[in-house]
């Protein structure tokens, strides 16, 4: 098949070398989908790389969008899209192609939760009237939790058989578990509100006295400077190590045995599927997504903002080093079986090829 990927990033978070989140997730994707005979020609931001440079056999051949400008960019090179199934992440770009060729949409984007009315902006109307129609017209949207699949049917109940539940995933080849440091415990996030970090520092400064653990700090953010001096207070063995770049993130799952995530909302947390690839036992918020990727005896979950409940958790884990191996064992068990990047790829063409054979393209 010929797939055309339509990404977005800022000039942070961008296509490779340098890559961000989204970004991280549809690299591997393409690659994977490359590896299994199909063209790739992909669209996103990044200077770096002059347009149409052909990456590998088959060819990933690329061209450049601006980010704040994805729309119109699109608009004006859809002569240059080659793809029988054009794949976007952003209702932006996926717009200008509602009535040409088969679209594929993966809806990455928060605004659907119910936390999202705390965060609208001047913009917000804008990105909804896109994003509506978009739900309207693609071939397929794809959803990334159960949860985030019924919002999106209850958005366009006509469509419902339209909306599909195809989760993230986690290159489990790379993030591997190794020789566990009892008691070290990670969190991997931005460092803002949402994430409640506050909330796990406030609970470990509870635990200082029954358990020896320390903890480990992936990330920035405009919260930092509280959270360290949060954590100065609270008396625990804290290290904020910032930014890290993400092919070196491997190194702090493999060697952590317990990864905690109190996030208030999230769409489908890659992170808790890095540590589930990695053996940690994971603690974590039933944020959206986690339901779908935590199941019975793979990980403990807590309701969110549920201070008892987080410190009970905690006390299960740093009581048993046992038990945070059998729940990393049991973790890495599912994601080689549903959440690595080869099922994902697999379950994906199978998509695009029902997509096709509607078309009456094969």
């Amino acid at each position: 098949m010929n797939i055309t990927f339509i990404s977005t990033g800022s000039k942070i978070d961008v296509f490779p070398p340098v890559k961000g989140g989204i970004e991280i997730l549809e690299f591997d994707l393409i690659s994977e989908l490359k590896n299994r005979g199909n063209s790739i020609q992909l669209f996103a931001s990044k200077s770096s790389i002059e347009n149409s440079v052909e990456i590998g056999s088959p060819k990933i051949s690329f061209n450049r969008i601006h980010n704040f400008l994805s729309m119109y960019n699109c608009i004006t090179k859809k002569n240059l899209v080659s793809g029988e199934i054009i794949h976007s992440n952003y209702p932006l770009t996926a717009f200008p192609f509602l009535d040409s060729k088969s679209l594929i949409y993966s809806e990455h984007n928060w605004y659907n939760l119910p936390e999202a009315k705390f965060h609208k902006t001047f913009f917000t109307p804008a990105f909804s009237f896109f994003q509506k129609k978009v739900y309207q017209k693609a071939d397929r949207i794809i959803a990334l939790s159960s949860e985030m699949q019924e919002i999106i049917q209850k958005k366009v109940p006509e469509r419902k058989e339209k909306v599909v539940f195809i989760p993230n995933f986690v290159n489990s080849e790379i993030v591997v578990p190794l020789k566990k440091t009892e008691n070290q415990i990670l969190f991997v996030g931005r460092l803002d509100k949402e994430k409640r970090l506050d909330l796990l520092i406030e609970v470990l400064g509870e635990l200082k006295n029954k358990f020896d653990f320390e903890l480990n700090v992936i990330g920035s953010g405009p919260e930092r400077k509280k959270l360290e001096l949060q954590s100065k207070k609270a008396g625990i063995k804290c290290e904020f190590f910032g930014f890290v770049p993400h092919d070196e993130l491997s190194h702090f799952f493999s060697s952590a045995s317990i990864f905690v995530l109190p996030s208030l909302f999230e769409v489908m947390p890659v992170v808790v599927l890095e540590a589930m690839s990695s053996g940690c036992a994971v603690i974590a918020s039933n944020a959206f997504g986690v339901n779908d990727q935590i199941g019975s005896g793979e990980g403990l979950i807590f309701e969110k903002e549920n201070k008892q409940e987080l410190k009970e958790k905690l006390i299960q884990a740093l009581s048993s080093f046992q038990l945070c191996s059998s729940l990393g064992k049991k973790a890495r068990e599912k994601v080689l079986k549903e959440f690595d990047v080869k099922v994902i790829a697999e379950k994906t063409e199978s998509l695009y090829k029902e997509v096709l054979e509607e078309r009456n393209y094969v």
